[in-house]
């Protein structure tokens, strides 16, 4: 334990314990791409040629207090340009997913129909993989869709959260 002192008004000094820090295995972020500022906005393109399939990006991720369909006009306004985490509890049932803010250059990535990336989550890290849906070509502009976060139906909500046979192994 670490004691540190703080003081109040009258300066008397009373100790305050803190947990000694815990460092665990992290990750180096990667990023395959760079950000380019096109017609008056930033965008992000790719630094060499990916393959399909192959990582682009991988950053954490913080939660926001945002749900996706909150009646807020910050909430809608926020999920026109942020992901969002897939969850299938009975309240994001309601109010939407909550949404959530990437670290690294995936901020720049724009929304398409036809996006040439994919996005998947590893929630309990907190981290991002943005992976080639096709081939790019160096200098091209990603894109993403973000509307396969949102699962259709209850059925394809649950699918999201099945524990496979591979996670099951690392157990």
């Amino acid at each position: 334990m670490t004691t540190t002192h703080t003081s109040d008004l009258e300066h008397q000094t009373t100790p305050r314990e803190e947990d000694a820090p815990v460092f665990e295995e992290g990750f180096t972020p990667l990023s395959q791409m760079t950000v380019l500022k096109k017609n008056g906005r930033y965008v992000a393109v790719a630094k060499k040629n990916i393959k399909p399939g192959e990582l682009i990006e991988k950053c954490g991720f913080v939660v926001l207090p945002y749900k996706s369909n909150e009646p807020d006009s910050r909430s809608k306004l926020l999920a026109n340009f942020l992901p969002v985490l897939p969850c299938s509890c009975d309240a994001c049932k309601i109010v939407g997913p909550s949404l959530v803010v990437p670290s690294g250059n995936l901020i720049f990535v724009q929304y398409h129909n036809t996006p040439n990336t994919e996005i998947k989550f590893d929630t309990s890290n907190a981290i991002i993989e943005l992976r080639a849906a096709t081939a790019i070509h160096k200098e091209d502009e990603l894109f993403i869709n973000y509307a396969g976060l949102y699962p259709k139906t209850e059925l394809e909500q649950e699918e999201m959260f099945k524990v496979t046979d591979e996670f099951n192994a690392q157990l």
